[in-house]
């Protein structure tokens, strides 16, 4: 497997191990498996960025779960923008995301930065940074 196709494949991963169907819980230990860590994630869409490492953000997405502030979260990858540069790369990942809370499902969709480090022969997430799209803040046409 070529490194684009490594990219890929860790890429889906990502998006896959934070989806969940009603009824099921997202794969959190494939998470933390993906990122060299501690790993970042950070929200970027309020006045102020809120950040996570990857072990602090599973245990706020499984409190929102147990809440029962989200029943369902499914997101996926519409296009993608690579760069890579040796041991290095970098994704900007347009994404559509379902969220299913109270009391209906909204359909988000932003962009996720994603910087990845290839060590030991193997590519691994270092952080991820994303804004939704918004009202004055549209995803321009060369990310769709």
């Amino acid at each position: 497997m070529n490194d684009r196709e490594a990219l890929d494949l860790l890429t889906a991963d990502l998006y896959a191990a934070i989806s969940f169907r009603p009824g099921e819980a997202p794969d959190l230990e494939k998470l933390k498996s993906l990122f060299l860590l501690p790993g970042l994630l950070i929200n970027n869409n309020g006045e102020e960025p809120v950040v996570w490492d990857v072990a602090s953000f599973s245990e706020t997405y499984r409190q929102q779960i147990a809440a029962g502030a989200v029943h369902s979260f499914m997101e996926e990858e519409i296009t993608e923008r690579t760069e890579l540069f040796g041991a290095i790369a970098h994704r900007f990942s347009t994404y559509q995301a379902r969220f299913r809370g109270e009391p209906a499902e909204a359909v988000i969709q932003g962009i996720n930065s994603i910087q990845f480090i290839k060590t030991g022969g193997a590519w691994q997430v270092v952080a991820i940074i994303w804004n939704d799209e918004a009202e004055g803040r549209p995803i321009p046409e060369e990310y769709y």
